[in-house]
């Protein structure tokens, strides 16, 4: 596929980083001189030094080729007017996505919409990072939350501590403790940071990460009988206040919660005052233990939402030493995400780029391929197909196809109806199989279930 991308940020060089692995010719449109000649030495890409709403740049990037545009600027405004003119300069075969932080302030009116400026599909990245949240909020008790199929499937992950009735057991042995794990599977375990798809004979330890795919309603159900924190959270404690805490902070206050928000600019925090009649404002710095005292941090959630990843990590680790149940973090580099994952202090730490990133990948997959969504805690994905005719692994039980080592078939979706596949089950036309791979795995994964007229 030829794609143009502009903004050679940390969004779009690891797009462009991926794609170019995956066969797609790149152009990539960067306003930084300095930036898109980095660029220009690392990717197997054509990269051009301009603005993404600059015609004559533009016209150098052969849009009559295009067929996938991503606008990935930190510029909102660039964003939404570099789709209108693409557009119309491929006349229309260019299908747009553009990057939008605040798609509110642009069409929260019905009369005004993202198509009225060329735009295909908008990514609304701020209100990605609210879902993320707001759906940590919701099961606390999990380090991972991963919605499919209109939120009716998801993966979580949770973190395997003593009082785990399976704890020490092999998958084998839990799965006979209840008719209920007969209902989900367990796709990956992390160990010592390293990721594994176990079998029935591995065993879960203290200290592991297990992550269980599912109906929503099932897990619910699953984390109620085995993995329910004896810690009632009784606050929500936000630290930073711009549109992402305001946001979560009238939503919890909704549901009846007591939320607080810890502003260091005092206009900002005058602002939310009257605006945020029943949350508790305070003036102050997350890194600042005299703040930390003031608050009663003992059973709270602590989400660390401001513009600086430093300051987040930061808050996030010293909120648990005061006595935070729980404490997530919103890191703006994806690389550094996975690592945050990976101190003890911090529950959960999500990057807003990388859900984007996979949002947008999403419409640059070949064939029936759905999504793809990366998982920073295992450095892994999970995959949705929908399942084309002409695949050779078609009606045949599992258990006699030989599947990529690296990968599990986590479920399949069949009119409408869940399956947790065992080696009798099989895979039809039209299915949505959702799978857990490893990164060895991935080219091999979707050859498997790409049509052979998309390879």
């Amino acid at each position: 596929m030829n794609i143009l991308i502009i903004g050679g940020g940390e969004l779009g060089s690891s797009i462009a980083e991926q794609l170019i692995a995956e066969g797609h010719n790149i152009t990539l449109i960067e306003k930084s001189d300095k930036i898109a000649k980095k660029l220009n030495d690392e990717l197997d890409a054509y990269v051009l030094s301009g603005s993404g709403t600059d015609v004559n740049v533009l016209s150098r990037a052969n849009l009559d080729r295009i067929e996938l545009f991503l606008a990935l600027t930190n510029d909102d405004n660039v964003n939404i007017i570099s789709c209108d003119i693409v557009k119309r300069l491929s006349h229309y075969k260019a299908f747009t996505i553009a990057k939008v932080e605040n798609a509110s302030r642009y069409f929260s009116n019905p009369l005004i919409t993202s198509a009225d400026f060329g735009i295909d599909n908008l990514i609304a990245t701020k209100q990605l990072s609210i879902n993320k949240i707001l759906d940590f909020i919701a099961e606390p008790e999990t380090v991972e939350n991963i919605n499919f199929h209109d939120n009716d499937i998801k993966i979580i992950g949770l973190q395997i501590f003593e009082d785990f009735a399976g704890a020490n057991k092999t998958l084998k042995d839990i799965a006979a403790m209840n008719k209920i794990w007969k209902k989900v599977r367990i796709v990956a375990a992390s160990k010592n940071n390293n990721t594994i798809i176990p079998t029935g004979e591995d065993i879960v330890n203290v200290g592991d990460k297990i992550f269980i795919i599912g109906k929503s309603e099932t897990l619910k159900e699953l984390i109620e009988l085995y993995f329910a924190s004896k810690t009632k959270i009784k606050n929500i404690i936000i630290f930073g206040g711009n549109r992402i805490g305001k946001d979560v902070a009238k939503y919890e206050v909704s549901r009846g919660k007591k939320v607080t928000i810890v502003e260091e600019d005092p206009e900002l925090c005058a602002s939310l005052s009257e605006e945020l009649e029943h949350v508790l404002i305070i003036n102050g710095s997350g890194s600042n233990q005299n703040v930390l005292n003031e608050l009663d941090m003992k059973d709270s959630f602590v989400v660390c939402i401001t513009e600086r990843d430093e300051q987040n990590i930061i808050t996030a680790v010293l909120a648990k030493r005061f006595g935070a149940a729980k404490a997530i973090c919103n890191i703006t580099n994806i690389a550094v995400s996975s690592i945050i994952n990976e101190l003890q202090d911090i529950d959960s730490a999500f990057s807003t780029e990388s859900l984007a990133l996979s949002e947008i990948l999403t419409y640059c997959r070949k064939g029936e391929i759905i999504s793809i969504y990366p998982i920073p805690n295992l450095k892994a994905e999970t995959m949705k197909v929908k399942i084309p005719d002409n695949l050779d692994i078609l009606d045949k039980p599992l258990k006699d196809i030989k599947f990529p080592k690296g990968m599990i078939i986590g479920v399949i979706i069949r009119d409408k109806k869940m399956i947790i596949p065992h080696g009798n089950d099989d895979i039809r036309t039209d299915d949505f199989v959702i799978s857990f791979i490893l990164p060895s795995a991935k080219t091999a994964v979707k050859n498997l279930f790409l049509n052979p007229s998309d390879k």
